[in-house]
């Protein structure tokens, strides 16, 4: 059908039921239909309208990727209004200076930015408090046209006024329309490998970004997954867990993800660039159980790739696909087909966009996705398009034989050499970045080459050179050189490019950022924490200032224990306590028990005799069911603990509808033969891994460790048991009582209540220990009672603090 505008895209998929958006904040997930999103955007739609957003007002939107941003695109769309997104990682600056620019009617905001301006300017509407994903709203009557505004992108704006490109429907259209006609040709092929699963990292506030989420799955039924954070592990878990079909991002996380696969697989470094397909299949096949059978391909944009990065990951057997635009042509091109890549190009021009070649390599770009020009545009501005309607992209390229483009470099950025030869500092860099020690480089001069660079510890730069000027034509050859002494190179948010200006413009001022003491990875984490400070091994953790949550965090990067953060004073002794750098899967947590069938068996074994048993020898009385009528699953029950038995009195004392979704947290220490069998004996083990399958299977049990590394496995399990709507019963005390004590809760059912955000109901158990005492072997018949109260809603990040109010909750039962 022929599209007129973008809402013809919304009203194609607003009546879906099949998933679209998963959104994974790090410990919780949330998943959206397509009607889910749909009606979400119609209510939010009608807000605006009702708040007074009148059609080509501007509203600004300043969030992280999340489902919400998609629901504030459409919304915006649909009431007529400009979205203006900002990157979440711009500064406040940008964003006032941006703010200021378009008279903003409007803020929207995210969870992990913070606007200060919340009295003068205009309203600020946090997405998480406006989305409403309930009953739809009826769909706002807009009339817009091909040629309508819907977005102003703005450029960083890092050392000059911010400059907007305006973007209109037509424009959009051009860009999808023609992929959307190649999609369907091969859509009936991919059926039996859907739903297609889009790992996407590259910022929604990106067109580029944009597309890969809002208009392209969609056209393949497919599912966007938003992640928190850029860890390498943390993007090899999402890959495998979620069965991920293709990681969207920006050339520099292909480039981590490498570095992260030859440490794993040191195999890799070095794999034979001929070899049948099938072969490499089998040779790399570690590596592909690793990112899970159905990932197949990464979809870069944003920045330029190495063609080191290509060939690497072409070698292990997935495709790489890559494409050359700007925002000025929203955004696309030029793209390489996923069948048909010619590596070394970023492909051929999109249907309806002409690309063409100037005397001086200039690329030289028209069509209906080229933008109409910049928002309060100056004449310098206006003189990036000729008399033709050409826009000049700044970028110096080639085209081959076959029509496919490839990309030399900016214009601005090449160097000219006093015998008028061209360098291109990307082919510079690609053959420094090579080199054994060298984190990465920038070239940067007028007329000679000087090399930047960060090196790893006890690395001389002069015989970097040397390597480097070997491999290089006399032309380009390093004529000096800096070390740069911070952790890395200055970069642009979000498409993560170098910052060529700003890294000359330290060098010849000698402001550049202060070197970190060390390149061990735990200092290199603390500087991330503590910027600009100089940490050394007696720089104490106190000196750097680190809140709680940034010491939760930093715990859970580096795979530290609670006792082995706080036990050390000093960084020096943090270093030695923490392990080895060592690369583990992620802890195996049970599903299996969730099933319906396990499910069906445990609900009639606890009612029928498992609990009838129990009722035996615990004469349990229950007060305060009243505090839970009106809440419903998931939250979080925090008791103290008595007994070994302390699980099922509290079943007892719970509705059916409760009981039925409580899953308790027990020890993993408890079961240290079943999960580290290698110590034990063949009795030992077998008696202990029957404990634990027992467990999971009639009580859905989870583990979770008390002294072992896995915090953040654990709360992540526990945040897709909320997702699922399970009830998680911890003990904050981690240990039994003696003679009816409450010991200390310790922190983590702050954090868990905090970064989850469910409500927590302190629940008092009584008189336990005299039914079964800790040190029993057998229970004798006794009353116990099980109090309810009322539901705390915790949050901050000061867990022990939020731990000590629901301990006082308990006491005061």
């Amino acid at each position: 059908m022929r599209r007129e505008t973008l809402l013809n895209f919304f009203h194609d998929f607003s009546s879906s039921p099949k998933p679209f958006l998963v959104h994974d904040d790090g410990f919780r997930t949330t998943t959206r239909t397509y009607r889910d999103t749909a009606q979400a955007s119609c209510n939010l739609a009608a807000r605006f309208i009702n708040s007074g957003v009148k059609p080509d007002d501007k509203i600004i939107l300043w969030s992280e990727n999340r489902s919400e941003w998609i629901v504030a695109f459409w919304a915006s769309l649909l009431a007529g209004a400009v979205l203006v997104p900002i990157d979440f990682r711009a500064s406040i600056d940008m964003l006032r200076r941006v703010r200021d620019k378009v008279e903003a009617r409007l803020i929207l905001t995210g969870t992990e930015v913070d606007y200060p301006d919340t009295v003068a300017g205009p309203p600020v509407w946090p997405l998480i408090e406006v989305v409403d994903w309930s009953a739809p709203a009826a769909m706002p009557n807009t009339a817009a046209t091909r040629d309508t505004l819907a977005e102003i992108i703005f450029t960083s704006g890092a050392t000059s006024e911010p400059k907007g490109v305006l973007i209109t429907h037509r424009n959009i259209l051009a860009n999808i329309v023609p992929v959307e006609r190649e999609v369907l040709k091969y859509r009936p092929y991919g059926r039996p490998f859907f739903p297609l699963r889009f790992l996407n990292l590259l910022p929604l506030s990106h067109m580029f970004g944009q597309a890969m989420a809002t208009f392209i799955p969609p056209m393949l039924h497919g599912i966007v997954v938003f992640m928190h954070g850029f860890n390498p592990a943390e993007i090899v878990r999402q890959i495998h867990s979620r069965r991920i079909s293709v990681l969207v991002s920006v050339p520099k996380i292909l480039e981590i993800l490498r570095d992260h696969i030859i440490r794993l697989f040191p195999e890799t470094a070095n794999a034979p660039a001929r070899m049948h397909w099938l072969r490499r299949w089998w040779r790399y096949r570690r590596v592909h159980r690793l990112l899970g059978w159905k990932f197949w391909a990464f979809v870069v944009g944003a920045a330029p790739l190495p063609p080191d990065l290509e060939e690497f990951w072409s070698r292990l057997g997935y495709i790489v696909i890559q494409g050359y635009g700007l925002t000025e042509t929203a955004p696309i091109v030029t793209l390489n087909h996923p069948f048909h890549a010619r590596k070394g190009t970023v492909g051929s021009p999109i249907a309806g966009v002409e690309v063409k070649i100037a005397n001086d390599g200039e690329i030289l770009v028209r069509g209906e996705n080229v933008t109409q020009g910049y928002y309060g545009a100056t004449a310098e501005d206006q003189a990036a398009f000729d008399s033709e309607g050409r826009l000049h992209t700044g970028d110096i390229g080639a085209i081959d034989s076959e029509g496919r483009l490839s990309i030399r470099g900016r214009k601005k950025e090449m160097i000219v050499t006093p015998e008028g030869l061209n360098v291109f500092p990307e082919d510079v860099e690609h053959v420094l970045d090579r080199i054994s020690g060298v984190r990465e480089s920038a070239v940067i001069g007028t007329d000679r080459v000087h090399a930047v660079l960060v090196l790893d510890q006890g690395i001389d730069e002069n015989a970097v050179v040397r390597e480097a000027n070997s491999q290089l034509a006399d032309h380009q050859r390093v004529r000096s050189v800096t070390r740069w002494p911070g952790p890395e190179l200055p970069r642009t948010e979000g498409t993560r490019k170098l910052k060529r200006n700003e890294i000359a413009r330290q060098i010849a001022s000698g402001t550049t950022a202060p070197a970190p003491s060390s390149s061990n990875a735990l200092v290199n984490a603390l500087q991330r924490y503590a910027v600009g400070r100089d940490i050394t091994p007696t720089t104490t953790l106190e000196e750097l200032g680190l809140s709680s949550l940034e010491r939760v965090e930093l715990m859970m990067e580096l795979d530290l224990s609670e006792s082995q953060l706080t036990s050390a004073q000093t960084v020096g002794e943090l270093m030695h306590n923490a392990p080895a750098p060592v690369t583990r899967l992620p802890e195996k947590f049970p599903a299996w028990n969730r099933t319906r069938l396990v499910s069906a068996i445990r609900n009639l074994s606890l009612a029928t005799w498992i609990l009838p048993i129990g009722r035996i020898w615990a004469w349990v009385h229950a007060e305060g069911l009243e505090n839970l009528e009106g809440i419903e699953p998931p939250v979080i029950f925090a008791p103290n603990h008595q007994s070994h038995f302390d699980v099922p009195v509290i079943m007892m004392a719970l509705p059916w509808k409760w009981r039925s979704r409580i899953t308790p947290a027990m020890s993993k220490e408890f079961f240290t033969a079943h999960f580290h069998p290698e110590s034990y004996s063949l009795t030992k083990r077998f008696t202990n891994s029957l404990n634990y399958y027992l467990s999971t299977f009639f009580f859905n049990a989870f583990p979770i460790p008390q002294r072992e590394s896995g915090a953040l496995d654990t709360l992540r399990y526990a945040g897709q048991l909320a997702s699922e709507g399970w009830c998680i019963l911890i003990f904050p005390e981690g240990k039994r009582t003696e003679a009816g004590e409450i010991h200390p809760f310790q922190p983590g059912v702050g954090m868990m209540a905090s970064r989850l955000n469910i409500p927590v109901i302190p629940v008092r158990l009584l008189d336990l220990e005299k039914i079964l005492h800790q040190s029993w072997k057998m229970a004798k018949p006794g009353r116990a009672t099980v109090k309810f109260g009322k539901p705390l809603h915790l949050q901050g990040d000061d867990y022990a603090a939020l731990a000590r109010q629901v301990e006082q909750a308990v006491r005061d039962l």
